[in-house]
């Protein structure tokens, strides 16, 4: 009896370890482009470009050019749809990762599959606000569904 006890507490021990290795690397980092950002953080903003002379119906706005808005991103290993539409020089916004989607059909056939190293086209006008709350009511946001002051929405 008493070695049996001894058994299942061991047991318990290492399942319980190994519970908390597997979860220790799930947690996702939020990867700033700012001055406070660290080195490996600033690739982001030197492998993305601004905008630039874009066909009529994806013009972008004069404001757009002068904030240094991103237009094109590179996908690094452990980013979402989610993650990339979140960031600031993006659109400040999770919801909106639906019209980063729309804009990539092309390259990403399911939105839950984006691979490192995939160029993204960053939409940054040429949509109603209409639109642009469709896009969150898509991905689950609250209502209304109107975002936030803080976000970027590619609205004309």
């Amino acid at each position: 009896m008493q070695y049996k006890r001894h058994w299942m507490f061991v047991c318990g021990i290492v399942a319980a370890a190994m519970m908390v290795l597997s979860f220790a690397g799930c947690a996702k980092k939020a990867v700033t482009a700012g001055p406070t950002a660290a080195p490996g953080d600033q690739q982001v903003v030197s492998e993305t470009k601004t905008v630039a002379a874009a066909p009529a119906t994806t013009e972008a706005k004069p404001e757009a050019k002068e904030a240094g808005l991103v237009t094109e991103y590179v996908v690094k290993k452990g980013e979402s749809l989610w993650w990339i539409s979140k960031y600031k020089d993006i659109y400040d916004d999770p919801y909106l990762w639906p019209i980063i989607y729309q804009a990539n059909k092309d390259q990403i056939k399911k939105a839950n599959l984006i691979y490192p190293g995939q160029k993204l086209k960053i939409p940054r006008s040429g949509l109603t606000m209409k639109d642009v709350e469709k896009a969150r009511k898509q991905a689950g946001a609250k209502k209304p569904y109107k975002p936030s002051k803080d976000s970027r929405p590619p609205v004309n």
